[in-house]
C-alpha cells in the first residue's frame, strides 16, 4: 500500500476559531448532580424509531436499572441529531454530536430528570458537517474525518485526514494548535486506501483508529473487491503527527467499529476487533505500544466457537476481559446473540439466556463495579437492560415493551 504524507495546520481558520469557536465553560469542574443520596446516575438514550431510518432520540437518567420500567415514547430530554444521535460521556458530562452540522454540545446532568446544555462547538469548518467523534480521555474529545476525492477519469482517489482535539469540560478548541490535516496519498485502481476512520484508543504516546479500508475499483464496476487486509491508523499523540497506516492478513473487514467501540488498551497493547464482512472471520488482534500488529497473536472467535459468526464492536470490563455481540450470520432481524471473551485465554462463551437482537447499532454500555449493564432491543419483543457479570447475567429494567430501539447506556 502506497502511503505519501504530508501536514498541514489550518492556519486560514485560527482568527475565526480564537474568536468565534474557542469555547469554554466559566464553570470548567463538571457537576455530578443527583440529589445527595450517593446513587450511581446512569443516562440512557433510545431511538424512538427504527434506527436504519430517522429517528428521535430521548435520553433520561435513572438510579435503578433494575427492577423497574423506563418509557422514552415522547420522554425525556431530546438529543440533536439529523439522523441519529451520536452521544458519549466522559467526565461526568454527556457529549451530543449533532451528526448534519458538526456541532458537539456537553450536557450536565441536571440532578433532576432532565440536563442542561453547558456549551457548543461548531467543528465543521475543520471536519465538515457529517464527522465521527469519541473521547479519548477524560481531557480531550477527538473529531475526525476522511475526504476522499475521485479523480475525473474515476481512475485514482486522493485521501485526506482531518483530525480535530477538543478539550473537556468546556469543549476547548485552538485550530492553530488542535487542528491537523493529513494528505494520506493519492491511490489509482487496484491500491488499497483508508476511506474512514473512526473509535479511536491512546496507548502511551499514540493514537489509533479503526478504519474503514477499500480497494480503489475500476470505473463503473459494479463490485469492488475488498482488501485481503484489516488496517489501523496509527498517529503520534498528543500532536497528532506522523500518520502511518498498518495491516494484518488476519481476516478482512473494516475496524472503526460502527457506532460501538473496536479497541481498548491491555498490558500496553491495544486489542481491537473486526467489523466482518462476507467470507471474513470474527477476529481479535493486537497492536504494539510502536503502532505495529503483533504477527504473534490472533484471537479468531470463528475457529473458537466451531461456527460461522459475525462482530462488529465490542465491550472491554476490564483484565482483558469483555462482551461481544455474535452475528449468526441468518439474515434474520434479530440474529446477533451476546458472549464473554477474555484475549488472554482466546476464550469466548455465549450467553445463552440473552435474546437475540440487532446490536449493529449499539454504541455503549456502562459498568458499575463489576457488572456490565447493557441494553439488548429484540424486534418485536420486549428490550430489557441486562446486567452481566462474568458469565452470568440477570434481567433488569422493561424499556417500553419493545417499541424502542435503545441506543446505549452512558455514566
Amino acid at each position: 500500500m502506497k502511503l505519501s504524507t504530508t501536514s498541514k495546520v489550518a492556519g486560514l481558520f485560527v482568527a475565526s476559531a480564537l474568536l468565534g469557536l474557542t469555547a469554554c465553560d466559566k464553570n470548567d469542574e463538571p457537576s455530578k448532580g443527583g440529589d445527595g443520596n450517593d446513587k450511581t446516575v446512569f443516562h440512557v438514550a433510545a431511538d424512538v424509531a427504527d434506527p436504519e431510518g430517522d429517528a428521535t432520540v430521548f435520553m433520561q437518567p435513572t438510579t435503578n436499572i433494575i427492577d423497574t420500567t423506563l418509557t422514552f415514547i415522547n420522554n425525556g430530554y431530546q438529543m440533536e441529531g439529523v439522523r441519529s444521535a451520536r452521544v458519549a460521556a466522559a467526565g461526568g458530562r454527556i457529549y451530543n454530536l449533532n451528526y448534519g452540522t458538526g456541532h458537539i454540545h456537553e450536557l450536565e446532568y441536571d440532578g433532576g430528570r432532565s440536563y442542561n446544555k453547558v456549551q457548543t462547538v461548531d467543528v465543521s469548518n475543520w471536519v465538515g458537517e457529517y464527522p465521527r467523534f469519541a473521547p479519548v480521555s477524560d481531557n480531550h474529545i477527538l473529531a475526525h474525518n476522511v475526504m476522499s476525492e475521485t479523480s475525473e477519469d474515476q481512475t485514482s482517489i486522493k485521501v485526506t485526514l482531518q483530525v480535530v482535539k477538543v478539550g473537556i469540560p468546556g469543549l476547548v478548541f485552538n485550530a492553530q494548535t488542535d487542528y491537523v490535516q493529513h494528505e494520506l496519498g493519492t491511490f489509482n485502481v487496484g491500491d488499497d486506501y483508508v476511506y474512514r476512520v473512526d473509535a479511536p484508543v491512546i496507548n502511551g504516546n499514540k493514537v489509533y483508529y479503526g478504519t474503514g479500508y477499500r480497494k480503489v475499483g475500476e470505473p463503473d464496476a459494479e463490485d469492488t473487491p475488498r482488501p485481503e487486509a484489516l488496517a489501523t491508523l496509527v498517529l503520534d499523540w498528543p500532536s497528532l503527527a506522523n500518520p502511518k497506516v498498518v495491516t494484518t492478513v488476519a481476516s478482512i473487514g473494516d475496524t472503526y467499529g460502527f457506532r460501538g467501540k473496536s479497541m481498548f488498551v491491555h498490558e500496553n497493547y491495544v486489542y481491537q476487533i473486526n467489523m466482518t464482512t462476507d467470507g471474513s472471520d470474527a477476529v481479535i488482534t493486537r497492536l504494539d505500544a510502536d503502532g505495529n500488529y503483533d504477527p504473534s497473536y490472533e484471537f479468531n472467535i470463528r475457529e473458537v466457537l466451531g461456527k460461522s459468526v459475525g462482530s462488529v464492536h465490542f465491550h472491554h470490563v476490564g483484565g482483558g476481559k469483555g462482551y461481544v455481540a455474535l452475528d449468526d450470520l441468518s439474515g434474520e432481524e434479530n440474529s446477533y446473540e451476546m458472549a464473554y471473551f477474555d484475549v488472554a485465554s482466546k476464550s469466548v462463551e455465549i450467553l445463552s439466556e440473552v435474546p437475540k437482537s440487532n446490536m449493529f447499532y449499539y454504541q455503549s454500555g456502562a459498568l458499575e463495579g463489576d457488572v456490565y449493564n447493557i441494553a439488548v432491543s429484540p424486534a418485536g419483543s420486549n428490550a430489557y437492560i441486562w446486567q452481566f457479570q462474568g458469565t452470568d447475567a440477570q434481567k433488569g429494567a422493561e424499556l417500553d415493551g419493545g417499541n424502542i430501539f435503545v441506543q446505549g447506556i452512558y455514566k
